[in-house]
């Protein structure tokens, strides 16, 4: 019985431990009020004046370009704002896409950018490619496609021709611009080209 006691004292000290340590738990977090999570809220986190973003592709050559006047990062969505902002997708063996807008919100890394408030996105004139101009309220550009695209109202210009229509998508690598529901149509005859009335058209 003298060799038991030991043990037996040992198992009472830890189960009193044990116990004892359980009720500290419970009283603590009764006492004490805990805060809720934070909740994540769409509050900028840093700002800059005067700002460039390039990207690059895989061999380190620039492919797009927004620069503006003011710029806010939103963690919660990696998002950042721009004020007077200029996007350029300047590929090689494309034409170069300019968009301009009074704000833009960048998104997924710098590849989509809506560019809101009179918006408007040229395609710049090549020996092979007039110049093209939308513009719209909103434009969404994809500058990894290449590919603009607006679902509100939108006026397409590519020198005397101008196309009106609710909903566009030009992709810069084909060259066609599409048009969801067109409202007024004047295309002018071109000397290397027959006159063209439909709502999908390669603008080359």
């Amino acid at each position: 019985m003298k060799d038991r006691f030991p043990t037996i004292a040992s198992i009472v000290i830890l189960t009193a431990l044990v116990i004892g340590t359980w009720f500290a738990a419970e009283y603590t977090q009764r006492a004490v009020d805990l805060d809720a999570p934070a909740k994540q809220t769409h509050e900028p986190d840093s700002w800059g004046k005067v700002m460039i973003m390039l990207r690059t592709d895989e061999n380190g050559l620039p492919v797009s370009r927004i620069e503006g006047q003011y710029m806010e990062h939103f963690p919660d969505d990696d998002s950042y704002d721009i004020i007077d902002p200029r996007a350029m997708s300047i590929k090689p063996g494309q034409p170069t896409l300019v968009g301009t807008s009074q704000m833009a919100t960048v998104l997924d890394e710098g590849n989509r950018i809506v560019m809101k408030n009179d918006a408007l996105v040229m395609r710049l004139a090549t020996e092979q490619t007039d110049p093209l101009n939308v513009s719209s309220q909103e434009i969404t550009l994809l500058m990894d496609e290449d590919v603009a695209f607006t679902d509100l109202p939108a006026l397409a210009i590519r020198e005397r021709s101008t196309l009106k229509g609710v909903g566009m998508r030009y992709d810069n690598k084909t060259g066609e611009l599409k048009v969801y529901e067109a409202t007024e149509v004047e295309i002018a005859p071109r000397a290397d080209k027959p006159t063209q009335d439909t709502e999908t058209e390669t603008v080359r």
